[in-house]
């Protein structure tokens, strides 16, 4: 057993040598230094790159966003265009062959307006009552037994049969 104890503890040394002589090294501090400026370098430079590409990406979409707005802007002047009373005109009579209306063929149909009489209370209590019933969800008596729901009786006699 001291043998291999003797062999662990020379193979712990053997290793702690190797960290213990680079740590030691007189270029040690030097190269650390070295290593930590070029890592912050790298990500000075990625950060620099990842950004230029960034603004590319934002001045390619202004640009997209400007032609689509002349787009929209031309479209709302075609359909300005398009919807002009004098080209609807021409286009009726042209193609349809529509022709305009003389003041002698136009005729204005006027509704006979009868005289309601001013509601009643109880008129306006069963409009009312007809107004929320169109919101209360209806059951059928096959739907509610399914739901295991018992049948309201609202006769009472047949209410106290039952009871005795």
């Amino acid at each position: 057993m001291a043998k291999s104890v003797r062999k662990y503890k020379e193979t712990l040394e053997f290793r702690s040598l190797i960290f213990r002589r680079l740590r030691t090294h007189r270029y040690f501090p030097v190269a650390v230094l070295i290593g930590v400026l070029l890592l912050v370098g790298c990500i000075h430079i990625w950060q620099r790159v990842h950004v230029i590409k960034l603004v590319r990406e934002v001045s390619l979409l202004k640009a997209e966003n400007i032609s689509l707005t002349d787009d929209y802007k031309k479209v709302q002047s075609d359909i300005a265009a398009l919807s002009m009373a004098s080209r609807i005109e021409a286009y009726s009579s042209d193609s349809l062959g529509l022709r305009a209306i003389t003041a002698n063929r136009l005729f204005t149909l006027v509704t006979k307006s009868q005289k309601a009489a001013p509601p009643d209370d109880l008129t306006a209590m069963i409009s009312s009552i007809k107004r929320v019933a169109r919101y209360v969800p209806v059951f059928s008596g096959s739907s509610a037994r399914a739901g295991e729901l018992e049948a309201i009786k609202f006769d009472s006699t047949t209410c106290k049969a039952e009871r005795e």
